[in-house]
């Protein structure tokens, strides 16, 4: 699923018009538009923010939301939420980089994510 497909879904599910949805996002309803139809890329992170808010996504749709915006770029980014939290702890950066050198599996990152989620509850 694309990043205009997905806010479109879920906008036309919130019975929020386009024009609406682009006056409470302060953008035009053209530019939303061409968003939607996937011929321009997301927005701007703190848009994309707005937009969760509006369409009152919970936490999954928020970061699918936000994965979706990052693959809407050319090239294809990170999530900015994760940008963010990776940029701010240098030692996830070394972690990724070691992680990658050693070639860890999608196993093994299943067994770490499996090891967090039972040792750390939010």
């Amino acid at each position: 699923m694309l990043f205009g497909e997905f806010y479109k879904i879920h906008r036309i599910k919130r019975n929020i018009s386009l024009k609406k949805a682009a006056d409470i996002l302060d953008i035009s309803p053209s530019y939303l538009s061409s968003i939607e139809s996937g011929s321009r890329h997301a927005p701007p992170f703190f848009v994309q923010q707005k937009m969760a808010d509006i369409l009152e996504l919970n936490e999954n749709e928020r970061f699918q939301l936000y994965d979706l915006a990052a693959e809407s770029k050319q090239p294809p980014t990170l999530a900015e939420d994760l940008n963010e939290y990776i940029y701010k702890n240098p030692v996830i950066r070394d972690m990724l980089r070691y992680s990658m050198k050693c070639q860890l599996t999608g196993k093994e990152w299943e067994i770490t994510f499996t090891y967090i989620k039972r040792n750390y509850h939010y």
